[in-house]
């Protein structure tokens, strides 16, 4: 009976959280995270891997950060594996480039994060301009050095668990391998979201009030991951109808449906708090999870 009570109550949180998130003009919200984040994408790398430069002589980390984008951005393989060896080649010359693009870009697309996870909450701006432009830079380097360091503990556990080593443990090599690149990613997109749902908010939210939504914006992602593979694979021909475009709104279009996942991780936890508060307002559940 109390399984079936949660069941339910969580349930009817989900309802809540689609039914406001349509309210909030999700969609829209998310297409502007997703148009700003096309411009971001590649300077953001540039800026990684200017800041990594001296580490970049070793293949082991050039792999992972290659590995790392085409696992977050499934059907665009080609399409970053261009623009990461132009990055790597001529990354002496860019790096200036780089840099500003960074801070520019980085203003825009975390900028449209921020309105679409204060809209979920029903949090009016009350910062000034220059105060979030700086927050925003902030919130990229932040991201940029979580992957940074994401990637170097990968790239250490690559060489720690090599195969010699499993063996000896009686463990299936591919298998570990794996599951530990699962893991990887995994955790840091929960990191990011976690991150994004703490630190994006006008008003103050507790650490541990934004993990539910982090934690659902993951699984969701993960799913989401593999569900829009199978779709490209297998029920939608994009090259048909935009040609040498494909690869652009193939990118375009996961972008839309990742900041969608985000945007409801945010809803979820408000609703999930409104729920638990007992609230009848969403201002009453925002009030909730600052406490």
């Amino acid at each position: 009976m109390e399984i079936r009570r949660r069941l339910k109550g969580e349930l009817s949180i989900f309802g809540g959280t689609f039914r406001k998130a349509r309210q909030d003009s999700a969609n829209d919200l998310a297409a502007a995270i997703a148009f700003w984040a096309s411009f971001s994408i590649f300077p953001l790398l540039i800026g990684m891997l200017s800041v990594s430069s001296h580490f970049l002589e070793s293949a082991s980390l050039q792999s992972s950060i290659y590995e790392a984008v085409t696992e977050s951005l499934p059907g665009s393989s080609e399409l970053v594996k261009e623009n990461l060896d132009a990055v790597v080649r001529y990354r002496g010359t860019m790096s200036l480039v780089a840099i500003l693009g960074l801070f520019w870009t980085a203003g825009k697309v975390f900028g449209a994060i921020t309105r679409a996870v204060n809209r979920a909450l029903t949090v009016q701006r009350d910062r000034r301009p220059l105060v979030s432009k700086l927050r925003y830079f902030g919130m990229a380097i932040v991201v940029s050095i979580l992957i940074l360091v994401s990637l170097g503990i990968t790239v250490v556990l690559e060489v720690a668990l090599e195969a010699p080593a499993l063996s000896k443990l009686g463990l299936d090599a591919g298998l570990a391998s794996g599951f530990r690149s699962w893991a990887t990613s995994f955790l840091l997109v929960f990191l990011v979201f976690t991150l994004i749902y703490k630190l994006t908010p006008y008003r103050r939210v507790t650490w541990h009030k934004v993990l539910p939504g982090a934690l659902l914006a993951a699984v969701f992602f993960e799913l989401g991951k593999n569900g829009f593979v199978l779709y490209l694979e297998r029920v939608a021909d994009l090259k048909a109808v935009y040609g040498s475009l494909s690869s652009i709104i193939v990118l375009l279009l996961w972008l839309y449906v990742s900041a969608m996942i985000l945007i409801l991780g945010a809803e979820y936890n408000i609703v999930r708090w409104q729920a638990r508060s007992g609230s009848s307002s969403h201002g009453q559940a925002r009030r909730a999870l600052e406490t």
